[in-house]
């Protein structure tokens, strides 16, 4: 890369399918910021539109937002996995701590082996549901904020 290249720009989407799709990246002709290869949004709005604000407008209350929604995801991320990891110990600590549960046999299996096989799955749902809605409503209190400046 040469001194006077500029870096590339990082194009970061939305999970919300209600997000505008924009598409304003230094090269027109690459799709992979959301548009079509002819350089047009794919939601039929011109890139440089009032109509869809977003932390990649030059203003410094935009950056200021984008700066707090990734503060914001970043804690949700580290609180999820703080408490994924505590109710997972938790369950490994019961399910040793009960030594009745090796007496249960279940189509001739160890219920401490079904749990430890099977039991974890609706644990890791739970969180991963938890997760994307509360992701997604952070992008929409972004949204709404950026929408009201």
């Amino acid at each position: 890369m040469s001194s006077g290249a500029r870096p590339p720009r990082v194009v970061v989407r939305s999970t919300d399918p209600t997000t505008p799709v924009r598409t304003d990246a230094p090269d027109a002709a690459w799709a992979g910021a959301g548009g079509t290869p002819s350089g047009r949004a794919s939601a039929g709005r011109a890139p440089g539109s009032a109509d869809a604000p977003g932390p990649d407008d030059a203003s410094e209350p935009a950056a200021v937002y984008a700066r707090s929604l990734a503060r914001a995801q970043l804690r949700l991320a580290l609180a999820c996995v703080v408490s994924f990891l505590a109710v997972v110990t938790l369950l490994t600590v019961t399910m040793s701590a009960v030594p009745t549960l090796g007496d249960v046999h279940v189509l001739g299996v160890p219920l401490p082996w079904l749990l430890h096989a099977y039991g974890f799955y609706p644990v890791i749902a739970a969180f991963a549901l938890v997760f994307a809605l509360a992701a997604a409503r952070n992008e929409r209190r972004f949204r709404a904020l950026v929408e009201d400046e």
